[in-house]
């Protein structure tokens, strides 16, 4: 079942010095339980399309389906905790800004906790975890409020490399068993190949779609694996070209 369906959008910027198109004629089909990368130029409407799907922004052409029961779930990045509110408290804001902080929540958010190795560093602050234990609250406290579609907007770039592979591994495994679907734009081919189910190209401005990449045969690797594997540098060197 599509979770997700874009058509035809378009998107234009109106100021004094004129027109902008940023998006034109937008085509893409999510399925549920898919991860999905989007790629392209600096500028090509990447974060513009994430913007529209989580409702942030209205196209001025073309229609969104969404076929989900909640909003979907956004993940920027930086994880934007609050360095104030402990572990706990940062995942629980979610529930409280919502008002739906009932018992019930509260248990499966701390189950949340334990099953991804955070329980322990509850009450501890933001600046006394590493970057991706960060990064894995954050994901977390996104997941609190069960979004059916998670939206990941550059989410692993402010990491070092070794981080960053990690915390890929980390939330590639949590959306795997919290059966979510997951939107990523990145700047980074070799991390679009390692967690994706699909990649989707985009053209420079006005950003449309070029191609869609089906890495169907990598699915049942994990995202190290992927990585090492001759097929991914294959992969690597027809989007790399596609980019050009």
């Amino acid at each position: 079942m599509n979770i997700l369906e874009l058509k035809n959008i378009g998107l234009t910027y109106y100021s004094k010095n004129g027109e902008t198109q940023a998006l034109k004629n937008v085509n893409m089909k999510i399925e549920s339980g898919e991860f999905v990368s989007i790629v392209g130029p600096s500028g090509c409407g990447k974060t513009t399309i994430l913007s529209i799907i989580s409702g942030l922004l209205k196209p001025t052409e073309g229609e969104v389906i969404l076929n989900t029961k909640y909003n979907p779930g956004y993940m920027f990045q930086k994880d934007q905790l609050f360095e104030w509110r402990t572990i706990l408290k940062n995942v629980y804001l979610g529930l409280e800004i919502t008002k739906t902080k009932t018992h019930t929540e509260i248990e499966r958010v701390q189950n949340l906790l334990k099953k991804y190795g955070l329980w322990e560093f509850k009450d501890k602050y933001p600046r006394q975890l590493s970057g991706g234990m960060r990064q894995r609250a954050a994901l977390i406290r996104t997941l609190a409020l069960s979004p059916e579609l998670l939206l990941l907007d550059e989410a692993f770039s402010a990491l070092d490399f070794q981080n960053r592979l990690k915390v890929c591994d980390d939330v590639k495994n949590i959306l795997t068993e919290e059966k979510a679907t997951a939107i990523l734009v990145t700047h980074d081919i070799n991390e679009a190949i390692s967690l994706s189910d699909k990649i989707i190209i985009l053209t420079s401005k006005p950003g449309t779609v070029k191609d869609i990449i089906d890495l169907s045969d990598l699915k049942n690797l994990s995202p190290l694996k992927r990585r090492e594997n001759p097929k991914s540098s294959i992969y690597f060197d027809k989007i790399w070209r596609e980019l050009q």
